[in-house]
C-alpha cells in the first residue's frame, strides 16, 4: 500500500503543477463560486480554510466571502514540536505569516474550540475520489484532526478536476471527505 499510494501521489502532484497559474487561479475562482452556492456555505457559522501550496485550490475568495457573510474562519497552524495540527482565527485584515514548514497561517492565538455539522473544514489534498477518500501529502495531520476536534464538521476537499481519480488506496487512519467541489463538479461523496 505505502508505495502504491507514493506512485499516485507523485502522478497527481506532477498532474497539479503542470496547471498553469492562469488555470489555478480560473479553477480555483470557479470552485469558489459553486462552493458558495451551496447551502451548506449559507449555513455555516464557522469555516476552516487552508493556505495553498504548490498549485493547490486558492482559497483567497472562500476568505473574502466569507469575512462578508460574518463567517468566523480558522486556518490551520502545525505545533512547533511539529506533532499535530491547531486551528487559528483569521480576523478581518490580518496578515498569514509563515510557520512551520513554511505553511502561512494567522499570527494570533484565537483557536478553534470546537466545531457543529454546519461548519466547514475545507481540506486541500492531493488526489480524491467519489467516495470521498482522500490521499493528503502523507503526515497524517488532517486524518488525526479530523478523526479528533473535527470529527463532527462537514469535510469538503477541495481539488482541480485532474486530483480526481476512479480510486484512492487507503489505510485504516485515513478519513474520508463529504463533498468534493472541483471546478467542474460538485462531487456528493457516496459512502462518506
Amino acid at each position: 500500500m505505502p508505495a502504491e499510494k507514493r506512485r499516485l501521489r507523485a502522478l497527481l502532484r506532477q498532474r497539479r503543477r503542470a496547471l498553469s497559474v492562469r488555470d489555478v487561479r480560473k479553477n480555483s475562482r470557479r470552485i469558489a463560486a459553486r462552493l458558495c452556492a451551496q447551502v451548506m456555505f449559507h449555513q455555516a457559522r464557522q469555516v476552516l480554510l487552508y493556505s495553498p501550496d504548490d498549485n493547490e485550490v486558492d482559497t483567497e475568495g472562500l476568505w473574502r466571502e466569507a469575512c462578508r457573510r460574518g463567517i468566523e474562519v480558522y486556518y490551520p497552524r502545525v505545533t512547533a514540536d511539529k506533532q499535530t495540527v491547531e486551528f487559528v482565527r483569521r480576523h478581518d485584515n490580518e496578515p498569514l505569516i509563515p510557520g512551520v514548514f513554511d505553511i502561512l497561517a494567522p499570527p494570533g492565538e484565537d483557536l478553534l474550540s470546537g466545531v457543529s455539522r454546519t461548519d466547514l473544514v475545507l481540506i486541500p489534498g492531493v488526489g480524491f475520489d467519489r467516495t470521498g477518500h482522500r490521499l493528503g501529502r502523507g503526515r497524517g495531520y488532517y486524518d488525526r484532526a479530523l478523526s479528533g476536534a473535527l470529527a463532527g464538521a462537514l469535510r469538503v476537499g477541495l481539488a482541480h478536476e485532474c486530483q480526481v481519480v476512479p480510486h484512492i488506496p487507503i489505510d485504516p487512519h485515513d478519513e474520508r471527505v463529504d463533498y468534493v467541489v472541483t471546478e467542474k463538479r460538485l462531487i456528493e461523496c457516496v459512502g462518506a
